[in-house]
């Protein structure tokens, strides 16, 4: 054996030794929060560049409504992404066609739509007219990650919890591919069966069921408003 064979297994030990002295717990603690600072990064619009911050961007399907709608941290160019949003807001408000509001600070915006304009009773297949409620928001993913848009799907409870629950998937399903259908990029788009467990009104009467049949949309800022806020590009859009 060379000596210098026996130099790299004498630091290869002495190495070896030093990792011993590290718990399996805090070796596998800084592993998880490495990536948790990477998502965070995301999330708060570091200053990476794009491919990196594409390579670390969350799969937002996997995250809850409530978790989707709370990031990401706008940070510096939130004035700026507000700003925006409250122009998208008045163009949608031109159509009419949806009850429209701003959330989180003005930084999201809901719309909501009476599943009647969308379906025929217990349907899952889109009526005629619901292309005229929808179109509205085909702009808003023409530019893929400009927006994360949220369809949550509600009922009435005169059905099962099971009939409830896959009435909404499909009716999601369906108002999701008609956006892909019609040029819409729907990598960041992500359906939610609600079922009927978030009513707005009683499931009582007539009137209340009505209200509580809805599609809610939901326009979460994106990371390329993001970055388009930081490059100042939001205005030229």
């Amino acid at each position: 054996m060379s000596g210098s064979s026996m130099n790299r297994k004498a630091v290869f030990v002495i190495l070896l030794g030093a990792a011993s002295l590290f718990p399996v717990e805090a070796v596998s603690q800084n592993i998880f929060q490495k990536f948790a600072d990477k998502v965070s990064s995301w999330f708060s619009g570091g200053d990476k560049d794009g491919d990196a911050l594409a390579a670390e961007h969350t799969d937002i399907a996997r995250l809850t409504l409530d978790e989707n709608i709370s990031i990401p941290d706008l940070g510096n160019q939130a004035r700026k992404i507000r700003t925006a949003q409250s122009r998208e807001m008045k163009r949608l408000q031109k159509a009419r066609l949806s009850d429209l509001k701003l959330i989180r600070n003005y930084e999201v915006i809901k719309a909501t739509i009476p599943a009647a304009n969308l379906f025929l009773p217990n349907d899952t297949t889109l009526s005629e007219r619901a292309d005229i409620y929808l179109r509205p928001f085909l702009s808003a993913l023409r530019i893929p990650d400009y927006y994360h848009m949220m369809l949550v799907m509600h009922s009435d409870d005169t059905g099962s919890e099971a009939y409830s629950l896959d009435l909404t998937l499909f009716r999601a399903r369906a108002v999701r591919d008609w956006f892909a259908r019609n040029g819409g990029n729907t990598d960041y788009v992500v359906i939610y069966d609600a079922g009927s467990f978030s009513p707005i009104a009683s499931n009582k009467t007539m009137e209340g069921r009505a209200q509580n049949r809805r599609l809610d949309i939901y326009l979460i800022p994106g990371e390329v408003m993001i970055d388009m806020a930081r490059r100042g590009q939001l205005d030229k859009r």
